[in-house]
């Protein structure tokens, strides 16, 4: 591998905003790519991807799984000797329209280990080749559902969604601040309504008919989503970019 040639760790890339963000990645030159997965194996588009570029590494990576964490970590280690970009953008949205006074717990947990959990084992099990880099980048894909500001007048019933975003953003917070002596730039982002997947089962897990949105909320394709946040990845530094919360289009959320 080329001393000059960029690393990239992704979770939640088999599919998404994920594989569009991995896919976009993959069209540069000097990249190598570790796309983690639950099945990567049978991830028929993520193979075609590493087939066809010879610069992505489908890996098996459960989010907030220590094990795969680890293993992937080892991975990077004999394949690339550091990381430089980390992109924890693995997660779930469930249980919609549940009101807080009756969503169960189990709701608020599962919802917790993916999407906050997750990004902290990611992070931890990679964080001594992440500061192997001359630049480390950690970036959280989360939600404007994470705000507090937001939550208080939302029309929207998703609590447990809600508090597992909220409590990944503030975890951010601290890697941001305690990473500072690594030269670590730490940013969570919003990807904005995209329509994926799990984007669509969300909106009718709302009640909103499919094909449309929530209104005044503009709809992207996970691949103007993709756009978007790579540019931030691209443009991130220490001055502008660290402990923030940003938006797909640059613009600051509050808290």
């Amino acid at each position: 591998m080329s001393s000059s040639t960029t690393v990239y760790a992704i979770s939640g890339a088999s599919r998404g905003i994920g594989f569009a963000i991995t896919s976009l990645l993959a069209q540069r030159d000097n990249v190598l790519i570790f796309a983690g997965a639950r099945d990567p194996a049978h991830s028929a588009q993520l193979q075609a991807l590493a087939e066809k570029t010879g610069k992505v590494v489908p890996v098996k990576l459960e989010s907030a799984n220590e094990d795969d964490a680890a293993a992937l970590a080892r991975v990077v280690e004999q394949k690339a000797g550091h990381v430089d970009y980390v992109i924890a953008n693995a997660g779930i949205a469930e249980d919609f329209n549940n009101p807080v006074f009756s969503a169960p717990a189990s709701s608020f947990t599962k919802q917790f280990m993916v999407n906050a959990i997750g990004p902290l084992v990611l992070l931890q099990q990679l964080y001594p080749l992440l500061t192997k880099s001359s630049t480390p980048r950690f970036f959280v894909v989360s939600s404007v559902a994470g705000s507090t500001s937001f939550a208080a007048t939302a029309p929207l019933i998703f609590s447990p969604y809600s508090v597992s975003k909220a409590a990944v953003n503030n975890l951010v917070v601290h890697i941001a601040r305690e990473g500072e002596k690594d030269n670590l730039v730490a940013t969570v982002v919003h990807p904005g309504m995209v329509l994926s997947d799990m984007g669509v089962a969300a909106l009718k897990g709302m009640g909103i008919p499919e094909g449309e949105g929530i209104p005044g909320i503009p709809a992207l394709t996970p691949d103007e989503s993709a756009n978007a946040l790579v540019k931030i990845f691209d443009e991130a530094k220490r001055e502008t970019h660290n402990g923030k919360f940003l938006s797909y289009d640059g613009s600051e959320i509050p808290w």
